[in-house]
Order: structure tokens, then C-alpha cells, then sequence
């Protein structure tokens, strides 16, 4: 009798609104690379359709603020296996998830790969933000965190933090700069993730000889940024299933 392999990995995406074609594409990227290797969880409201070839659907009474629901949700999943990739929904996979040795159960986090000056007038004022360097004020992106077992009180401590700041962080940034304060002069409890590896940022159309030699180099995941990620991510997955193909996996 042959023994069933337990999935020791999970993704996980947070997605609200009636259109959920951002977030189908990446799970059809993951089902691509990985099939069923690995367990694929959806958190969001009581409203939003769910995703097909998700594992499960988590969902959550969510506030109306965008940071503050997202963070409500986090801090609400209940990990179902050892190990949970938390990503953003405008990336695709194209090798299957890899995470580091994480024997201390410590965070992983991602720090930022460029540091430029803010804007603090954008989309609105941000006074936390005159004069200062996107890193002085969110080294981190939330959009990739790895963590074993159950770490529900990390997201908890974000959620906090992010309430008792001014409500224009419950519309934009908060997530980040929560995640800035509560980590600030406490690294010594988190671990980095590789950006470039888990968080490849990718702003314009990928090319087949792109996606062949990033696939080479063992990057996992695409994050697509910009105002045409969202036709840059559809095109991604084509080729990606043409890639496959010629792979014959």
C-alpha cells in the first residue's frame, strides 16, 4: 500500500473585489509547476468569488480599510502545514516554492532590493514620510513572508500596530510601515528572504529567453509592478505554458 506524502508547504493570498482574474492567474501558475504538491489557501470576505484549484477559501467579517482587512485576515489563518508562503496575488511561480531551513521557526521577511526617495504627497499627505528614503521607512515588502507553524500572533501584533495609526495608513501603506515599527531594533527574531529569488520584480513584458534563464537561475516567483502588471502577468503565464511544454514536465 503506498503511503500518501503529507504537503508540508503552503501559499497563501489575500484577494477582495468581483473580479478575480489577477489572483487565477497565480494559482494557475502554481498548479502548472507544482500540481498538487503543494496546498493553496485564499483568504478574503464573505462576498468575494473563490478562486479555482484553491486548496480552501479562509474567509473573514473584513473592515472596509484595504490594510487594515488584509491584516485582519493574516492574523485569522489558521497555518495548515509546517511551513506558509504569505504572497501577493499579481505574481506568478515558475520553479516550485523552495524555502529556506527554517529550524528556529523565525520570520522570514523581504527586504527591499532599491531604495529611492518617497513621496510623501503620494496618493496623499504623509508627513511620517517628509525627507525620507523608502528604506528608512518600509524596508520590508509584505508582499512575500515565510513563516512555520502557527504565527498568528506576528500578523496580531501588525494588525495593532496598524490601527493605531492614522487612518491613511488603513488605505495605503500600512501594512509595510506596521511591519517597519514592529520589527524596528527586534531583527535579531526575523530572517531574510532572498529578493531576487522569491520576490523577482519584473516591470515590463517577459521574454521566452528571460523566463528560460531565470527559470535556470532557480528563481521561484515574478512580481509584476506597474500600471500594465496586470496585462504583463497574462501574458507571463502564456508563455510560462508554452515553456512547460517544450519542457515536457
Amino acid at each position: 500500500m503506498n503511503q500518501i506524502t503529507p504537503i508540508k508547504n503552503s501559499i497563501v493570498f489575500f484577494w477582495i473585489g468581483e473580479r478575480t482574474v489577477i489572483p487565477q492567474i497565480l494559482v494557475n501558475s502554481i498548479r502548472l509547476v507544482m500540481g498538487d504538491e503543494i496546498n493553496v489557501v485564499q483568504l478574503t470576505n464573505n462576498s468575494t468569488n473563490e478562486v479555482e484549484g484553491v486548496n480552501k477559501v479562509k474567509r473573514f467579517k473584513l473592515s472596509n480599510q484595504i490594510m487594515i482587512a488584509r491584516l485582519e485576515a493574516y492574523s485569522q489563518y489558521v497555518p495548515s502545514t509546517d511551513n506558509t508562503f504569505f504572497c501577493d496575488a499579481d505574481c506568478i511561480f515558475i520553479n516550485k516554492l523552495k524555502l529556506p531551513e527554517n529550524n528556529s521557526k523565525k520570520i522570514f521577511l523581504s527586504p527591499r532590493q532599491k531604495d529611492f526617495n518617497i513621496n510623501h504627497q503620494y496618493p496623499e499627505y504623509y508627513e511620517e514620510f517628509v525627507g525620507k528614503t523608502v528604506n528608512q521607512v518600509m524596508p520590508f515588502l509584505f508582499c512575500a513572508i515565510a513563516t512555520k507553524d502557527n504565527q498568528q500572533f506576528f500578523f496580531e501584533t501588525l494588525l495593532e500596530t496598524c490601527k493605531k495609526l492614522p487612518e491613511r495608513f488603513h488605505r495605503w501603506y500600512g501594512d509595510q510601515y506596521a511591519l517597519f515599527l514592529a520589527t524596528k531594533n527586534r531583527l535579531d527574531n526575523f530572517k531574510l528572504l532572498e529578493p531576487n529569488i522569491y520576490l523577482h520584480e519584473i516591470k515590463k513584458s517577459l521574454t521566452p529567453g528571460y523566463l528560460e534563464k531565470s527559470y535556470n537561475e532557480g528563481i521561484q516567483m515574478f512580481h509584476f509592478k506597474g500600471p500594465h502588471s496586470k496585462i504583463f502577468q497574462e501574458q507571463a503565464l502564456m508563455l510560462l505554458n508554452f515553456f512547460y511544454k517544450e519542457l515536457n514536465i
